[in-house]
């Protein structure tokens, strides 16, 4: 069940600073605007009193368009999942954490040791084990249906993530056609009861900097549809923004609210999850780097902005660059878990992701899970009362004495963290039990979890793989 803890207490913008971020993003949309490749896209914002450049095909945005929009946007959004016990509410700063991301191109296989190319099973699997990890508040995944028809991919990977999880889920829909098979899946789960209890967000993201594509165009049904919109803007320091951290914001920010003020132009209350985020690039590599500090720093500007707007906000969490679940993958997953929360960020995704989200790991998305709850007891913090100050405790054992065996330590007792996967043995025991490191362990909770019975539901079942089969007609009659 969602703990519902609140975060927030990490920060370093004041609110001078995060208001000359908002200042510089509004004069970017109304004197650089943004590209557009749609012409769907171009037109919209045209009829709603944009500036539009029809042979740049740029879009400038004037601040009225977007001071209303911000307006509409809701502070508070649910997502319900399949079943509404699991519903997460994103607002005030309140922390979830979810299995992985977007699909991966590969994945590491937990029995061979080797990283190969997913199929629609690793995604239903991964699902699976996210729905059994405690600690996973919503999923994503970290596979992909790579074994389908590549137009079909992503339809696949919803029909095996809502089919296999009960919790609520966030994931890719891009352009119209799979947005439209999206919500019909949404109404195959809610039916009519979809706009006030939507079981999903759909992930949204730009290409940086400052550009509308085809793939946006889901914005359209979403918006229109009332499903939750989650915009994931991850652009690269020194890449496709400037490198220092204030220009990035800048564009990062423009862009949410690009977005923002496209879905509350189409339908005004449509829910809105902000995702500002920052991503340096290694100049050695020419890859993102999702093990540096600067990384988690992103968490930091985007909650700031975030909470600017009283929106909920998307970010990264369970991420790292190496390229096993290996010591570095501990180090970079705690570090960017514990800035997330910390700063107080909604959504936590990415539990799982190795190599920079280019390999998903069932057994990192365990050990990302056992991270997860210790940051989570971390934010819980401490309580300090009449009761935890036990000065009548005290006083009972006094000098020397002992408070093992004294009631007020088995009434309290249970609110110490107990680890699940992480070895508190002494080293004798350890040694006598076979040495096993952690990720022996987590391969082992890895079979353990997929052992039990899936969360299905058959006739939900059949609802999918009717919409999937009618997506796979069309498809073939283009």
């Amino acid at each position: 069940m969602p703990t519902n803890l609140k975060g927030g207490q990490l920060f370093f913008l004041s609110k001078q600073d995060v208001k000359k971020i908002h200042d510089a993003s509004l004069k970017v949309l109304e004197e650089v605007g943004m590209k557009s490749a749609s012409k769907s896209i171009t037109k919209f914002f045209s009829e709603k009193g944009a500036e539009v450049n029809v042979d740049t095909d740029v879009i400038k945005i004037p601040e009225s368009l977007i001071r209303e929009a911000l307006k509409k946007a809701p502070n508070k959004v649910t997502i319900y999942g399949r079943d509404k016990k699991k519903a997460i509410e994103l607002a005030n700063k309140k922390i979830y954490f979810g299995l992985g991301g977007t699909p991966t191109p590969y994945i590491l296989d937990h029995k061979t040791n080797e990283w190969r190319r997913p199929g629609k099973e690793d995604v239903v699997n991964a699902t699976r084990l996210g729905e059994s990890l405690f600690e996973m508040d919503f999923i994503m995944t970290i596979a992909g249906a790579f074994d389908v028809p590549y137009q079909l991919e992503y339809i696949h990977e919803w029909a095996a993530i809502l089919n296999n999880t009960t919790k609520p889920v966030v994931y890719s829909a891009p352009g119209l056609f799979n947005a439209e098979k999206v919500v019909q899946m949404g109404k195959a789960i809610k039916g009519e009861a979809l706009k006030k209890e939507p079981p999903f967000g759909a992930y949204v993201e730009l290409a940086s900097p400052l550009s509308f594509n085809l793939q946006n165009e889901n914005v359209f049904q979403l918006a229109q549809s009332s499903v939750p919109i989650v915009v994931g803007q991850m652009p690269q320091l020194g890449a496709t923004v400037p490198v220092t951290f204030a220009g990035a914001a800048t564009i990062s920010n423009a862009e949410n609210l690009a977005v923002l003020t496209f879905a509350q132009l189409l339908n005004p209350g449509t829910p809105y999850i902000f995702g500002a985020h920052i991503a340096p690039l290694d100049m050695r590599t020419a890859r993102l780097d999702y093990g540096a500090p600067e990384f988690a720093m992103g968490n930091i500007v985007n909650s700031s902005l975030a909470e600017f707007y009283h929106l909920p906000s998307f970010g990264w969490g369970g991420c790292s660059d190496s390229k096993l679940p290996d010591a570095q993958a501990g180090a970079e997953v705690m570090m960017n878990s514990l800035v997330a929360a910390t700063s107080g960020i909604n959504l936590i995704h990415d539990c799982g992701y190795l190599a920079a989200g280019s390999i998903g790991s069932l057994e990192a998305a365990v050990i990302a899970s056992e991270i997860a709850g210790m940051v989570k007891r971390i934010v819980r913090g401490m309580e300090i009362n009449e009761e935890t100050l036990a000065l009548d405790v005290i006083r009972d054992v006094g000098p020397g004495g002992q408070f093992l065996s004294h009631p007020h330590t088995l009434k309290h007792v249970s609110k110490l963290y107990m680890a699940d996967i992480f070895n508190k043995e002494s080293e004798v025991k350890w040694a006598k039990k076979g040495k096993k490191d952690v990720r022996v362990i987590a391969k082992s909770r890895v079979e353990q979890l997929l052992s039990q019975p899936p969360s299905q539901d058959k006739t939900l079942n059949e609802k999918l793989s009717m919409i999937v089969k009618k997506a796979e007609e069309e498809i073939r009659g283009k």
